[in-house]
């Protein structure tokens, strides 16, 4: 994947092992890639190292959820970080309907 920046998101549940509630952590690909922190609301940069272009209106991005930090238990799920134009509106967990849409 490379690299990559994160959006830190609520938990929506406790960590099946652990119950740890610390913020669900999505590693996307989109944008200024550099290891950037973001939380909902917040806008992406452009830079001549970024991944995609600038698009206008709402869409969706392939993220995947980071480890439990307190236990390690892998997610191995997919979200989809969402968009309208360059400012991050949310998230939501992945069918395999939606992956199958992306081109990889």
């Amino acid at each position: 994947m490379g690299v990559y920046d994160r959006l830190f998101v609520p938990a929506p549940s406790p960590c099946p092992r652990c119950g740890s509630r610390e913020d669900l952590v999505i590693q996307f690909h989109f944008g200024d890639v550099y290891l950037h922190t973001f939380r909902v609301g917040d806008t992406i940069a452009w830079s001549d190292r970024a991944k995609g272009s600038p698009r206008t209106g709402r869409f969706e991005v392939p993220g995947y959820p980071e480890w439990c930090r307190q236990c390690g238990l892998d997610d191995e799920g997919f979200c989809l970080v969402q968009f309208d134009g360059d400012v991050i509106t949310g998230y939501r967990r992945a069918t395999e309907a939606d992956m199958e849409t992306f081109d990889w």
